[in-house]
């Protein structure tokens, strides 16, 4: 029975492979020194924005499953309804008035009334609410630390650890032991986001990564991602397969792509 978790890892990994193909098409030393350096900067930037949107749809569908488990609203994470609130209305605050009058007050301020609503109703006991997008948020890179938060909210402590006695990790850095592999992946992630922001914030970058330090970046972190799927299949409390996907746009995207039959929204916990 496949998961919704592994339909989310099988599409990272061929996201993945394409940036891989791309690295390719640049490293022929006989394109101009310019053009391969904007290359190889353009590809490692897109490898940080793809793992960082996986990791966020993976943290969203183990929220899912969570609460899709969960028997009442008073059983939820001690601080899943209280994050996904604040979040909510810290978003709200940033509603730009200037911008509404151009855009039109009624569509913008419409937007964020159903915003409301929609985490008001949640906390009112209405499970089947779709908070999701707002709850699993990251400010920062996507490095140990802030994995581990974006899936703590929902109750589960350390996933990086917990993903490293799985075989794609110990494969990865050579090991035997969880131990070393956890800090071999916690020092690698964190040296890819260096050179990632080093990137990022250089007008006039003169070096670059080269496609052998890409690849193995794509290597790592393709798996973290097995063993990151391996990990939440085993710990999500329900067998959450696509079929018993509940509403919500991404999940249904999800179902849709498999062939898997859409299931209505499941109605308010009682």
């Amino acid at each position: 029975m496949t998961t919704v978790f592994e339909v989310i890892a099988e599409e990272f990994i061929d996201d993945m492979e394409a940036i891989r193909s791309l690295v390719v098409t640049f490293s022929d030393p006989k394109q101009l020194s310019k053009a391969r350096i904007a290359a190889a900067n353009s590809a490692t930037l897109l490898v940080a924005a793809t793992f960082e949107e996986f990791v966020r749809e993976m943290a969203r569908e183990f929220a899912r499953a969570v609460v899709a488990g969960t028997e009442s609203f008073d059983k939820l994470p001690a601080n899943l309804a209280s994050t996904a609130w604040k979040r909510t209305m810290d978003g709200l605050a940033k509603v730009k008035f200037d911008n509404a009058k151009k855009a039109g007050s009624e569509n913008i301020f419409g937007a964020a009334q159903a915003r409301f609503t929609m985490i008001y109703e949640f906390c009112k006991g209405d499970l089947s609410k779709d908070i999701y997008r707002e709850l699993i948020h990251n400010e920062n890179n996507m490095r140990p630390r802030e994995i581990n938060g974006l899936f703590k909210v929902s109750g589960l402590k350390d996933v990086c650890s917990m993903a490293s006695d799985k075989q794609p990790m110990l494969d990865a850095f050579g090991v035997t032991d969880a131990g070393k592999a956890h800090g071999r992946f916690v020092e690698s992630l964190e040296n890819f986001f260096e050179r990632r922001n080093e990137i990022a914030h250089s007008l006039n970058a003169k070096q670059s990564s080269s496609p052998e330090q890409i690849t193995t970046d794509i290597e790592m972190l393709e798996s973290f991602g097995r063993a990151l799927c391996e990990t939440l299949g085993t710990a999500a409390p329900l067998p959450y397969s696509l079929p018993a996907l509940v509403a919500g746009e991404a999940t249904t995207s999800l179902a849709t792509m498999v062939g898997a039959p859409e299931v209505p929204p499941a109605g308010p916990a009682n």
